[in-house]
């Protein structure tokens, strides 16, 4: 059985992060997400505004303070200008990242951490996974996580340690990380899918559907991908909070064939 590691809903603190925004009605968002049953966020080291490089990590550790949620974050790839991005998963550069977001987070060990753009560092995946597998044996990582990895990827990966959680782009209407998923399944590992509402396929019978039933049509997107796979959780961008609740939502949809045709229908239109 695949551990979870929460709800299968996560709030994604990406939007909330990397442009000036009214901090206080952003913690109050937050907030209402946990009110409403989120028990994780997801944060990164990259959610960061220039002149304020932790500040989606401190904006974590502020609304998670007291409350038990977990927070996963994520290092290896910085913001480090408007337009400007770094990636480095060496080991001393993982090592650096770590122990700036214990800091942060103020504990002696880190829920859940990925490295975050292997897609786009020059080391191999072996430097950052053994890295964090160091950091783990340390007592400072709780669990270690891969994000944008491909499935070759985590074969090299879990040839060194255990990998406990990965984080791809997948939406709802694309299914675009279907062999990761499908490598998640065969080995227990739980997937979080992000940016799950991104697409530009059309949803004409979902639409239909949401309609009837009174709810958003962001809702049953989510829920069909929720259905998709018993590994596989959301990670929701949702930025005010009637949108944070509308998603948190989405895991106790009902589920039902009419549900399931009109997704089925809307996917295989838009292939």
């Amino acid at each position: 059985m695949v551990v979870e590691l929460a709800g299968r809903v996560v709030l994604g603190l990406a939007g909330l992060s990397m442009t000036p925004r009214d901090r206080s009605a952003d913690l109050a968002t937050i907030r209402a997400g946990i009110a409403a049953g989120t028990t994780m966020l997801d944060t990164a080291r990259a959610y960061a505004q220039v002149d304020a490089p932790l500040y989606g990590e401190e904006l974590a550790a502020e609304a998670v303070d007291g409350t038990g949620v977990i927070v996963g974050t994520k290092g290896g790839h910085s913001r480090i200008g408007p337009d400007t991005w770094d990636a480095d998963i060496s080991a001393g550069r993982i090592r650096s990242d770590v122990e700036s977001s214990l800091r942060v987070f103020g504990g002696e060990r880190l829920d859940l951490y990925y490295l975050h753009r292997v897609d786009l560092a020059d080391q191999p995946v072996e430097d950052g996974v053994a890295a964090l597998a160091s950091l783990r044996d340390e007592g400072k990582v709780a669990r270690i996580g891969l994000s944008n990895v491909t499935v070759a990827e985590l074969e090299r990966a879990t040839a060194i340690t255990r990998v406990d959680a990965v984080q791809n782009r997948h939406t709802a209407m694309g299914r675009e990380a279907a062999d990761v998923v499908a490598w998640c399944e065969a080995n227990q590992v739980p997937f979080f899918a992000y940016s799950p509402l991104r697409s530009s396929v059309p949803a004409p019978r979902l639409s239909a559907l949401a309609a009837d039933r009174e709810v958003s049509l962001q809702r049953l997107q989510l829920r069909a991908l929720l259905a998709s796979s018993p590994i596989l959780s959301v990670v929701s961008g949702a930025t005010r909070p009637e949108t944070v609740i509308d998603s948190t939502a989405a895991e106790s949809e009902p589920w039902d064939d009419k549900l399931q045709t009109a997704y089925d229908a809307d996917a295989a239109a838009g292939k």
